[in-house]
């Protein structure tokens, strides 16, 4: 996690009256070191050790002593409720890990809030089960990713099944994501072993070969990833976690006959070398749909967090540093 921070945009009275005279080296510039954090304030410490500022805030950490800032927009009702239950959990998850690693987590549920001004504040979008519907969200959205922007998508918010898509549409799927249309999908969501595709990717570098993934409904795409040059590949259902699915005729058994089968593979999280993105196959709950109890969570499995907490890191420095 990196130490350095942008300076708090409103600081007390109380700190600007610091006394440069207190140092233990008078009149030297000041050399801050990242910011401490309790649940009440924030606070920095000078190089020479004579020197702190404490500034109040709630919560646990505010805008002014976060590493990075995150916005998140999605839908908590209407549409698959396994979808909605992945918002609201990531809405927890992700808020409760920014606490204790430094970064602010906040959720919009109005899509057409996105604006290339309001994007601008923030260091990393993600789209938790949905994709903006106007088209000046849909080109504040563009412009903000064309001009090194930071995206985490998951699971749904690559869907699609439209053959005559418009000039956003074949941008988002065809040259963003890279995937094209939704081809097919498995049932019920199941954990699956998946492979670590590259392990120099500072998403996965801290990652087994292998691990056990959470409950998910699981996707496979149009277009075949490995021939498209921008996309890298970072995880991959595993040979070893087939079959995959549990339903007869929604269940992917792998072909021993056919290497080449296209169902043989099946990418789950990659990157479009392109632009500072990560797309996340992850984000449909395990649920009965006669109850609508949730029966999962997609936050379940350490290694599977471990990644995405380092696609989030990465992804937001990249785009602090370009």
């Amino acid at each position: 996690m990196r130490k350095s921070v942008k300076f708090a945009s409103v600081v007390l009275s109380a700190v600007t009256a610091l006394s440069l005279a207190a140092c233990a080296r008078p009149q030297h510039k000041h050399l801050w070191d990242g910011w401490g954090r309790s649940e009440s304030e924030h606070w920095r410490v000078c190089a020479c050790g004579a020197e702190s500022e404490h500034v109040g805030h709630e919560g646990g950490i505010c805008a002014d002593c976060a590493d990075f800032k995150i916005v998140a927009f999605g839908d908590l009702n209407g549409g698959d409720p396994a979808h909605n239950d992945f918002a609201k959990d990531a809405n927890k998850w992700f808020p409760e890990q920014g606490k204790q690693l430094g970064f602010l987590y906040e959720f919009n549920g109005d899509w057409n809030a996105m604006t290339e001004e309001y994007l601008s504040k923030y260091d990393l979008v993600m789209f938790l089960n949905n994709i903006p519907g106007s088209q000046s969200a849909r080109t504040a959205f563009r412009n903000y990713m064309e001009n090194g922007g930071a995206w985490m998508g998951f699971h749904v918010c690559a869907f699609s099944m439209n053959d005559n898509m418009d000039e956003w549409q074949n941008w988002y799927h065809n040259e963003f994501l890279g995937s094209g249309n939704f081809w097919k999908n498995t049932w019920n969501p199941t954990r699956n072993m998946l492979k670590v595709e590259t392990s120099v990717h500072y998403s996965t570098q801290n990652l087994p070969e292998t691990f056990m993934s959470a409950y998910n409904e699981w996707y496979n795409w149009e277009n075949d990833l490995r021939e498209n040059p921008d996309i890298t590949i970072l995880l991959s259902i595993d040979k070893s976690g087939y079959p995959v699915g549990d339903k007869p005729g929604e269940t992917w058994n792998y072909n021993k006959a056919d290497p080449d089968d296209r169902t043989n593979f099946c990418p789950v999280a990659w990157s479009n070398d392109k632009y500072n993105m990560i797309y996340v196959n992850m984000g449909h709950n395990l649920q009965d749909y006669n109850t609508y109890e949730k029966q999962s969570s997609t936050f379940e499995k350490e290694e599977q967090n471990r990644f995405m907490l380092d696609a989030i890191t990465g992804l937001a420095e990249t785009q602090k540093n370009k």
